[in-house]
Order: structure tokens, then C-alpha cells, then sequence
């Protein structure tokens, strides 16, 4: 990964250990997945449509087909290239004792809450200002007033693909990308090297680009918290939790409407 990689700094390299990625390979690695994975939303809805299942559906098979290949792909490739294994190719595996994560895991899920939930307070007002051009299905892929316009067997599939992959294989695939890999390796911008990482993680999702602000305040703390414990399961466990509790809410209302 010579052509890819910048030196590493003195602090960065007793703190991980190897070499930092150049910003234009961090610029790519964060922004190309998510590209690739709204090209694939939106490819995917008209087949969703035909076959008779809500937007969402075509959200969750692109999670499946596109985002997680391309990210365990780039891993893969990246463990061959650099000759290492897991514990070299994500270095952020440390212990965290129990009676920590007791507390911590609790706390940044609370702050993940509140984070989203202050971000409510304008999200109206940026779909409207600035992402209003975009369709209905793009900007709202589960609208509550359409639920009875798909049957029962479409929602149960979808409800079950969307706890799966958005609740736990996606959450699980991502953090080992951006905390596991990227963040490590972005240890040249020290202190900020967190708020970076989550800045680039929030633009990746171009397939809700209103909530780029919802997600550094939501994510931010966890990925704080990753770095400093240097535990990538510790971003797991908040990822999959926020992700899990929304899902069930959604599912929760959709099933009473069915």
C-alpha cells in the first residue's frame, strides 16, 4: 500500500503500530462505499416496486449485495497486501473489562439517542431546503400512510432482511471498516483523528444526506470511546443497539398498520 500511504508520525506509529493512509486514499475508502451503495438503492427500487415490496426492501438488498461485499472485499485485499491478520489488520482488540463496559456501553447509547433526537429538531427543515428535489421512496423508504399498499408476507420479509442486515451484519461490517481499519490508520491527525473519521463515516451515507450532522453527534462519542479503549467491539455493541431499537420501533408501527 506504498502508493497510498503517508508517513507515519511518531505519535501515530507508538499508537498503532504502522503506517497512515494519505488522505486521498482515507477521502476514497470512506466515500466509494457509500457511493456505490446509493447507486445500488436506487438501481435496486424499481425492482423492488415490480416485485411488490416497499422502498426499503431496495435499501436492505443493497446492505447485502454491495455495501458489505465491497467493505469485507476492501479488508481482504488489504490483509493480503499487508501481510497481516486480523489482529494486524485491526489492531483495536484490546480487553475491555466488564464492570467498564457496564457502564459505557449504556452511556453512549443514551448519547447516540440524544444526539439523533436534538438533530430532529432541523431535519424537517434541511429535507425541505436542501434535499426536497429528491423523490418520496429516496428521502422516506417506509412510509407509514403506504404501509397497507403491501402485503403482509412483502413487510414480514423486509421487516426480517432489515433487522438482519441493518441491525446487526451491516452495524458489525462497518464499524470493523472505519474503527477496525480506517480509524488506526488515520492516527496522524491526532487528536481530530476521531472527528474525522466520523465526519467521513456521515458523508459516506449519501443515501440520507440529512443526517450528516445527526450522525457526528450520534456516532461521535462512540467513536471517540473506540479509539481511546482501543476496543472495536465497543462500537459494535453501540452500533447494533441504536440500530436495533430504531428498527423495532419502525417494525413496531408498520406490523400494527398491516
Amino acid at each position: 500500500m506504498t502508493t497510498a500511504t503517508a508517513t507515519v508520525g511518531p505519535a501515530a506509529a507508538a499508537r498503532t503500530g504502522m503506517r497512515q493512509l494519505s488522505t486521498r486514499a482515507l477521502l476514497g475508502l470512506h466515500i466509494i462505499p457509500g457511493a456505490m451503495m446509493t447507486i445500488g438503492f436506487v438501481l435496486f427500487a424499481p425492482i423492488a416496486a415490480a416485485a411488490g415490496f416497499p422502498p426499503i426492501a431496495a435499501v436492505i438488498a443493497a446492505i447485502g449485495l454491495v455495501l458489505v461485499p465491497i467493505e469485507l472485499g476492501v479488508l481482504a485485499w488489504a490483509s493480503r497486501i499487508e501481510g497481516a491478520g486480523p489482529g494486524g489488520l485491526i489492531p483495536y482488540r484490546q480487553r475491555l473489562p466488564l464492570r467498564r463496559a457496564a457502564w459505557l456501553v449504556p452511556v453512549l447509547i443514551l448519547l447516540g439517542f440524544l444526539g439523533f433526537g436534538l438533530h430532529q429538531a432541523i431535519e424537517p427543515a434541511l429535507i425541505r431546503g436542501f434535499f426536497g428535489w429528491l423523490p418520496d421512496w429516496y428521502v422516506t423508504p417506509i412510509q407509514m400512510d403506504l404501509v397497507s399498499g403491501y402485503s403482509a408476507t412483502a413487510w414480514i420479509v423486509t421487516l426480517a432482511g432489515y433487522l438482519a442486515l441493518n441491525g446487526f451484519v451491516g452495524p458489525i461490517v462497518e464499524e470493523l471498516y472505519f474503527r477496525g481499519f480506517l480509524l488506526p490508520r488515520m492516527e496522524r491527525f491526532g487528536r481530530w483523528a476521531p472527528l474525522v473519521n466520523v465526519s467521513l463515516f456521515s458523508l459516506y451515507h449519501f443515501w440520507s444526506p440529512w443526517q450528516i450532522v445527526a450522525r457526528v453527534l450520534g456516532i461521535g462519542p462512540t467513536v471517540y470511546a473506540v479509539r481511546r479503549t482501543r476496543n472495536v467491539y465497543l462500537g459494535m455493541a453501540v452500533h447494533c443497539t441504536l440500530n436495533t431499537i430504531g428498527i423495532v420501533l419502525v417494525a413496531s408501527m408498520v406490523l400494527s398498520r398491516i
